[in-house]
C-alpha cells in the first residue's frame, strides 16, 4: 500500500527465527505484568533485526531497492547470530526503546549492513547517520510515564531475564514494507536475497 503520496514506507532487515521470536515472547510475558500498560509491544510477527530503515521512499524506488540487494547479499556468507540479553535506549533512567540484544559474528553482520547502506545510497537514498547498533526493538513506551515509573521500567528490564533462544544463521536479508495502523505497525515482505547467494 503506498501513501497519498505514492510513497512507500520501507526497510531491510534479517528475519529472526520462530524458536528465537518465542524466547522474546516469553521475556516480553514475564516483563508484562509489571510494566506492560506503560509500554506499545511491537507484535512477535513484526520482530526484525533492522538493517537499513528507508522511511517513506517513492514507490519506483522499491524496485530498484530490490533489484540492488541480491548482488550485496551475495558477496557475503551466511551470518551466525544468537538472541542474549535485554536493555532500554536511550539509558535506564529514562527508557524509550526496549530491545533484545543481537551476538555472534557482528563484525561480518556490520560489513553487510554498510555494503547494503552504501548501496541503499548510490540509488539516491540518504545514507545511515548512526553507527549501526544491532537489536531487536520488543516495545516503545508511552508518552507521558511518569520520572519514577520510567526509572521502575528501567530496572524491570535490567532484571528480565532472556531464555531459551538458540543461535541461528542468518541467510537472507528482506525488503519489507510497513502499514501503519492504529493497533501497531504491521510489515510485509516484498522480497528477499539470499546472503551467500543461495
Amino acid at each position: 500500500m503506498t501513501t497519498p503520496g505514492g510513497r512507500v514506507r520501507s526497510f531491510i532487515a534479517i528475519p529472526v527465527p520462530s524458536a528465537g521470536i518465542e524466547a522474546l515472547e516469553e521475556a516480553v510475558k514475564n516483563l508484562g505484568p509489571e510494566i506492560g500498560k506503560y509500554v506499545r509491544w511491537v507484535r512477535s510477527e513484526s520482530i526484525h533485526l533492522t538493517l537499513k530503515f528507508m522511511g517513506d521512499i517513492p514507490a519506483g524506488m522499491v524496485e530498484r531497492v530490490l533489484e540492488a540487494l541480491p548482488p550485496v547479499a551475495a558477496r557475503f556468507s551466511p551470518i551466525d547470530l544468537s538472541i542474549s540479553g535485554l536493555g532500554v535506549f536511550p539509558n535506564p533512567r529514562r527508557p524509550r526503546v526496549l530491545w533484545a540484544g543481537v551476538h555472534g559474528d557482528l563484525e561480518a553482520l556490520s560489513s553487510l549492513q554498510l555494503a547494503i547502506d552504501d548501496a541503499v545510497g548510490k540509488l539516491g537514498l540518504p545514507k545511515e547517520q548512526r553507527a549501526f547498533s544491532p537489536h531487536l526493538t520488543l516495545g516503545r513506551v508511552r508518552r507521558d510515564v511518569a520520572e519514577g515509573q520510567l526509572r521502575r521500567i528501567g530496572q524491570a528490564v535490567a532484571a528480565g531475564e532472556l531464555k531459551g533462544a538458540p543461535p541461528w544463521t542468518a541467510d537472507t536479508v528482506n525488503l519489507m514494507r510497513t502499514e501503519l495502523d492504529p493497533a501497531g505497525s504491521r510489515h510485509y515482505l516484498v522480497g528477499s536475497a539470499p546472503i551467500g547467494g543461495g
